[in-house]
């Protein structure tokens, strides 16, 4: 994992590298003021990224809501509390060729990556317990678009695109952890990375482009995204014990809902054979939400 991350950072430094050296190169230069119509462009881009993530929400802060509904029905107490998956980041690139002046198409690739860590710790009568719920949900949309161009005058261009993206690689990695006074520890894995058929969704940007040149600019924008897509195909369930074996399941997962008093506790679950009865169902993974970014698009 934290290979994985470390190379996404060094890709968005030399994205920003390569917009930085583009003000120096001599085609930049020798256009001057020149109005010359550039039909291709690549657009480098980074930034926070926002998901729903309902589901993998609901799934994952499970034993948080148990000792809620615990202290809800008068016993113990607990400190600490779920923080949901949402936010994150995303960088990637597009190549644009444009149609007109103001109109073009584009292909493009990103990859987006959000994740949550969450800690609390519940204590009832000489027992105390800490839990934890580490969550990471990714994906790589390869983009087909539209783009449009607008001048605003001077330097500064209006940006707008739409279009549709297949998110190849749609990754789920959840933990929720269980560590006790006693230094007794237990931990529960599901990993989802076996998907079927086309996890297609659709997204429209709206932004501004400051150009310090007629072949390079700059540009901040806010993308808006649907992106909703089925349960994995299979999960592999891995839980790991301080004083046993680990043991490993792999099947269909599944949300299971429970009424503990008063209170609704929903938790993740993976069954080798499907499973149709009340209270049990296939989550979704909406990866669904915003992005805010920032980047450089160089003409060529």
């Amino acid at each position: 994992m934290h290979k994985k991350l470390s190379f996404s950072k060094l890709l968005v430094i030399g994205f920003l590298a390569v917009g930085l050296l583009a003000v120096a190169l001599p085609a930049a230069a020798q256009d001057g003021g020149s109005k010359a119509f550039s039909r291709l462009s690549l657009k480098l881009y980074g930034g926070y990224n926002h998901m729903i993530a309902g589901d993998v929400n609901a799934g994952s802060d499970y034993y948080f809501e148990l000792i809620e509904a615990y202290t809800a029905g008068g016993e113990g107490t607990y400190t600490g509390s779920y923080k949901p998956l949402h936010g994150g980041y995303s960088f990637g690139a597009d190549l644009i060729l444009k149609i007109t002046e103001s109109f073009g198409i584009g292909v493009g690739a990103g990859y987006m990556r959000s994740s949550a860590a969450s800690l609390a710790t519940y204590a009832d009568e000489g027992l105390s317990v800490d839990i934890t719920a580490d969550t990471v949900l990714s994906a790589v949309p390869i983009r087909l678009g539209l783009f449009l161009d607008v001048p605003m005058g001077g330097k500064l261009n209006l940006m707008a695109s739409a279009g549709a993206a297949y998110y190849m690689g749609l990754k789920l990695d959840a933990t929720q952890g269980l560590e006790f006074m006693d230094g007794s520890w237990e931990t529960m894995n599901a990993a989802g990375t076996e998907r079927s058929g086309a996890d297609i969704g659709f997204h429209g940007s709206l932004g501004f482009e400051y150009m310090f040149s007629p072949r390079l600019g700059f540009f901040v924008e806010a993308v808006g995204r649907y992106a909703k897509f089925k349960n994995f195909e299979t999960v592999t369930g891995t839980t790991e014990y301080s004083d046993d074996t680990p043991d490993t399941i792999e099947g269909i997962l599944y949300l299971y809902t429970q009424t503990i008093g008063t209170t609704e506790v929903t938790g993740f679950g993976i069954s080798e054979t499907p499973i149709s009865e009340p209270g049990v169902r296939e989550p979704k993974f909406d990866l669904s939400g915003f992005s805010l970014q920032a980047g450089f698009r160089i003409r060529f």
